[in-house]
């Protein structure tokens, strides 16, 4: 480790069953820190949105620079698990919802651990740690559970986002479903469209964690660092998210085609209305320019008849022609 690392500083807290003490040293400090814990405590080194030099230098202090991580500088990071001899890195999206304007704003959360140090790095809104901060100096059952049971409080925080944002989501989904069919004439395929790129980047924060969470909830395969009880159940609530973003997914897909359909029939039936007006006006426009033709020889133009029977003949041909229209569904 060159001078230059080692002479960074970082906040972190060392747990045990005792309670949590906040410290702050170098990379020197955080490593014996997280030896001496052995098997009854651990240390936590928390970042908000960090600068990536500081980040590298605490990674490669306790053991996990040899874990993959997307540059943290990246704005489209896809959630991601890595487990390399015993040490772990998940990354996960963090969700939120905007209802008033339908949209799905993103964060991620990525933890670090090997069972005796966590790293958590956090960006975006949501931001589970305070809360279970809170728990660790208040619950001695809490913080006697160790790193997996703090894993497990903050992929259980991520995941009831989560579920409130899919409750909205399907909220509005249905909402846009009953606008479509209403009988309104109203083009709403921005709307749909908008609606489906949010819950596309709703299921791209979720998907990838679909096998992972298959994992958690059958522990057979999962790492010591992430062995909890109530794993299972998360998982089944985050396989449960998963399937209600296909569900919406799939509504939106065909409600999408729906509505192209009804446009097609408003369009058709708006050329079928301009073609029997269109065939109403041009027979008294023919008659008229007939007798506009200014020929001697007419004899109606004598009569005295002549032009009130030219305009009643041009009366009935309109008339004949709109029952015939209407008869077949064209006006």
């Amino acid at each position: 480790m060159g001078p230059e690392l080692g002479a960074r500083m970082f906040d972190y807290t060392v747990i045990g069953p005792a309670g949590a003490e906040d410290r702050r040293g170098g990379a020197d400090g955080l490593r014996s820190a997280a030896e001496a814990t052995g098997g009854d405590g651990f240390v936590w080194v928390e970042f908000d949105d960090p600068e990536p030099r500081v980040l590298a230098a605490a990674l490669e202090a306790l053991g996990f620079d040899r874990l993959g991580l997307a540059p943290q500088h990246a704005s489209h990071r896809r959630p991601k698990v890595e487990i390399v001899e015993g040490a772990v890195m998940v990354l996960v999206k963090t969700v939120w919802y905007i209802e008033d304007t339908r949209q799905v704003e993103t964060g991620d959360l990525t933890f670090f651990t090997d069972g005796r140090s966590l790293v958590t790095v956090r960006r975006g809104v949501v931001d589970p740690v305070p809360a279970v901060r809170r728990r660790i100096g208040a619950e001695p059952e809490f913080r006697a559970e160790g790193v997996p049971g703090v894993a497990h409080a903050l992929f259980e925080a991520i995941v009831e986002q989560y579920d409130g944002a899919v409750e909205d989501l399907t909220d509005d989904v249905s909402d846009l479903e009953r606008a479509v069919f209403s009988g309104q004439r109203v083009d709403r395929n921005q709307e749909i469209y908008f609606l489906i790129r949010e819950t596309l980047e709703f299921q791209n924060a979720v998907r990838p964690l679909v096998p992972f969470a298959h994992v958690l909830k059958e522990q057979r395969d999962a790492p010591e660092a992430l062995r909890h009880r109530g794993f299972g159940e998360v998982a089944g609530r985050l396989l449960r998210v998963d399937a209600a973003i296909e569900t919406c997914m799939s509504l939106l897909t065909t409600v999408l085609t729906a509505h192209q359909g009804q446009i097609g029939t408003w369009q058709n039936e708006d050329t079928k209305k301009i073609s029997s007006w269109a065939a109403i006006a041009i027979a008294p426009t023919i008659i008229a320019g007939i007798y506009g033709m200014n020929f001697d020889k007419m004899p109606e133009l004598h009569w005295a008849i002549g032009y009130p029977l030219a305009l009643a003949m041009m009366a009935v041909v309109c008339l004949l022609l709109y029952r015939g229209f209407k008869r077949n569904g064209w006006l």
